[in-house]
């Protein structure tokens, strides 16, 4: 039957998950066979890190707890909706208590030097990087406080510094929330200065006009009935409108840009704008119109008089009524809409950022303004023409009311300014954000750094970690098999059998043969192992080439017991010497003045008459040998001619087994020539002496040439434990019969009325009892 043998197939997904348990098996059997380098790397590290913690300096930590509170986000929210900023506005506090400004006031109340412990041997510029990386802060979730720690290397330092840190913070969040205040009061400060200049000059002129003319405050009865002096008068009220609002808009946007600059909460100011600019336009430009407004309220009131009908139906009407069931969807869609508006409207203020929602608003209220001023100009222009009609039509009467109204007008606006001064002032005494000390520090004299379960699980942690590295470079640099599982994994092949270290022999010829010398002992057991693995190998393997990855493998030696093996079976077997460079079964056999295979093959006869005339009786009855005669220049080519394959195929009429001995892959391609002409190449392996690329490349190099390569051979493994590298021990803890049985007929017998064809038998450890794939 014929087999395809592969090297290394491809994985598929169902075999990954046995490829990845084997990996690790094979990575657990390299720690073990390495666990002294694991061991010492734990105790190295164990050492080391029992050095730090005798050695390292203690440090003492302590912590404070604050409450951060933001006033007036109800107001605010009526336009925000509250989506989420406080646990921004958490964010920005924690960052700020590292500051460096913080920082720096902190070192400013830091005068003593026992205070400065932890500043000791450091230059000055470097105090705040110092300070701040033995400072840390975090939010507790859900809640608006804020923990602050800090570690020293004396406990009362640490507390002082945290309470000097802790005052310093609150003194900068006061200055900050009244320094905004502040601005906007020396803004309208300014404006009520000059507008008192104006109002006192406008003053003056009524007064000298008054006594120029005397007491006519009022005209009629006090009512002025010509059209021109009303119309002055209606331009000169507006024009006082005007100028109030463009006062609040400059007010505004002042504050707005130094809330940007200053990085603060914009949430307050959005009630102020709605106020001045708009409360729709405002809206507006957050995609939620007046049309939404009314939609939504219309909605509300439907539900709510879908809600008592309801109510009223419940008494008179079953609950499975169908004017019930479609009351009951009125009302839940009603609130199903609801809910979709409350959402997207969160959605649509949630997404707008700080960055966006301050130039949004400067934008808003500078255009505002920008309005305002255009109308107030076209105002002053309209009342200045008035005025002029006005005095040319009444004369100095006119001039008299209206700087009577003038005078009103800057009254007005300069109570207008006083009382948004004094709101201000009060607004920086009630500041907008507050913070609450709830913790205070305590003196802590336990240290928090170093810790010993700490420490000791870092050491651990680390020991084991760089034990384990060491041991699978050490794994990667040995490019040698781990195990016989891992050389059938790797090769495609099954192993076929692990023949131990052979005694110490000078003697040649029969005698250095272990299965003739000892065929009871334990060595020469492993031979008829491989005898019948290979009798039951799915199959036939009649005919066999012996060769190894590189020279001095013993694949002599295992081609010429395994010969025995048979021949001690009762099958007629022919060793051939096929190795015309280096013959080393015609040495071992001490055949070297014999005429051999080179000689058949050179010469122009009869194949079977030159064999018969050349083969060898080896001294063991049904063996016999054909030497490879002598040296040849062109091995290759004569292995390549005909006549090779005709000998072969002589051979197999008189023969029941034909082994041939090739020299090794790897060396020449002689191995490839013979295999070619047979059932199958085997392959015998050191594995304390072969490389796994080697062994690999040699398996490659005959399959890509679809030769058979039934198994290989585990030759010289060691007797003691652990020997070779992972799991090469070798042994038996049974005894045999001083009777040889024929092992193979009586297999075959065993097998011969059974319809399931015959598997290899395991008898020896490391032999992987499967079929050829």
């Amino acid at each position: 039957m014929s087999q395809d043998f592969g090297v290394v197939n491809s994985p598929g997904e169902g075999q990954s998950s046995r490829i990845l348990v084997h990996m690790l098996a094979q990575f657990l059997l390299a720690v073990r066979y390495r666990k002294n380098v694991v061991i010492a790397s734990l105790v190295a590290c164990a050492l080391l890190g029992g050095l730090y913690f005798a050695t390292a300096t203690r440090f003492y930590g302590a912590k404070a707890g604050m409450l951060m509170m933001q006033t007036g986000m109800d107001e605010a929210g009526l336009v925000a909706g509250q989506f989420g900023e406080q646990r921004n506005l958490m964010k920005t506090f924690e960052s700020v208590v590292s500051s460096p400004r913080v920082i720096e006031g902190a070192l400013e109340r830091l005068r003593r030097a026992e205070d400065r412990v932890d500043l000791a041997g450091v230059p000055k510029e470097r105090w705040v990087h110092v300070l701040r990386g033995n400072l840390s802060t975090k939010v507790v979730p859900t809640t608006n406080i804020l923990e602050v720690s800090y570690q020293s290397k004396d406990p009362a330092v640490a507390v002082t510094v945290l309470n000097a840190v802790i005052d310093s913070y609150l003194t900068f969040l006061d200055q900050t929330h009244k320094g905004t205040a502040g601005e906007i009061s020396r803004v309208l400060t300014k404006e009520r200065v000059e507008l008192a200049g104006q109002l006192q000059q406008r003053q003056q002129e009524l007064i000298e006009a008054k006594r120029y003319f005397g007491d006519l405050g009022s005209n009629q009865g006090g009512e002025i009935l010509n059209p021109v002096i009303k119309r002055a008068i209606y331009f000169t009220d507006e024009l006082n409108a005007v100028q109030r609002q463009r006062i609040e808009l400059q007010a505004t946007l002042a504050a707005i840009q130094t809330a940007v600059r200053n990085g603060e909460d914009l949430q307050q100011h959005l009630l102020s704008v709605a106020e001045t600019v708009g409360r729709e336009l405002l809206m507006e430009s957050f995609g939620l119109g007046v049309e939404h407004a009314r939609v939504r309220g219309l909605v509300q009131e439907q539900l709510i008089r879908d809600r008592a009908e309801l109510q009223t139906m419940q008494g008179r009407l079953g609950a499975a009524h169908p004017e019930m069931v479609a009351r009951r969807a009125l009302i839940r869609q009603a609130e199903e809409y609801l809910q979709t508006y409350e959402t997207q409207s969160a959605d649509v203020v949630g997404r707008m950022q700080r960055a966006q929602i301050g130039p949004l608003l400067i934008h808003m209220v500078q255009q505002k303004l920008s309005e305002t001023l255009t109308q107030e100009n076209a105002l002053q222009a309209q009342c200045e023409a008035s005025r002029a009609e006005a005095v040319d039509l009444t004369g100095r009467l006119a001039t008299l009311d209206v700087l009577e109204h003038d005078v009103e007008r800057l009254r007005n606006l300069n109570d207008v300014l006083t009382s948004r001064i004094a709101s201000l002032d009060l607004q920086q005494d009630g500041q907008e954000v507050r913070a609450a000390v709830i913790d205070q520090p305590m003196v802590n004299t336990a240290p928090i750094s170093p810790r010993l379960p700490r420490v000791g699980m870092i050491a651990i942690v680390l020991g084991l970690g760089i034990g384990l590295g060491i041991v699978y470079v050490l794994d990667i640099l040995d490019d040698r098999f781990r195990s016989p599982e891992d050389m059938q994994h790797q090769l495609g092949v099954p192993v076929l059998a692990m023949i131990r270290q052979l005694p110490t022999t000078e003697t040649v010829g029969l005698d250095s043969l272990q299965v003739h010398v000892a065929p009871t002992a334990t060595e020469s057991e492993a031979f008829r192992t491989l005898r019948t693995a290979l009798a039951l190998a799915d199959q036939d393997l009649n005919r066999i080439v012996v060769t190894s990855a590189e020279p001095g493998d013993g694949k002599t030696t295992v081609l010429a017991n395994l010969a025995v093996c048979y021949a001690q079976s009762g099958k007629k077997t022919l060793l051939v010497d096929g190795d015309l460079r280096r013959p080393g079964l015609t040495n071992l056999m001490q055949m070297q003045a014999c005429e051999g295979l080179s000689t058949i093959l050179r010469s122009d006869d009869d194949v079977a008459r030159e064999a018969t005339a050349h083969i060898q009786a080896s001294g063991i009855d049904k063996l016999d040998v054909l030497p490879s005669g002598p040296r040849s220049a062109n091995p290759a080519e004569l292995l390549a001619g005909p006549r090779m394959a005709d000998l072969i195929d002589w051979a197999g009429t008189l023969y029941d087994r034909i082994l041939i001995d090739s020299p090794p892959a790897l060396a020449t391609s002689d191995a490839a020539v013979l295999g070619r002409l047979v059932d199958g190449v085997l392959l015998v392996i050191q594995p304390d002496k072969n490389h796994r690329r080697g062994v690999i490349r040699a398996v490659e190099s005959l399959v890509s040439l679809r030769i058979a390569v039934p198994g290989v051979v585990l030759n010289r493994i060691g007797n003691e434990k652990g020997h070779g590298y992972y799991g090469y021990g070798y042994g038996y803890g049974y005894g045999y019969a001083t009777q040889e049985e024929p092992a193979e007929d009586a297999l075959a017998g065993v097998f011969e009325d059974s319809s399931e064809p015959p598997r290899p038998l395991a008898t020896s450890p490391g032999v992987v009892p499967r079929r050829v794939a």
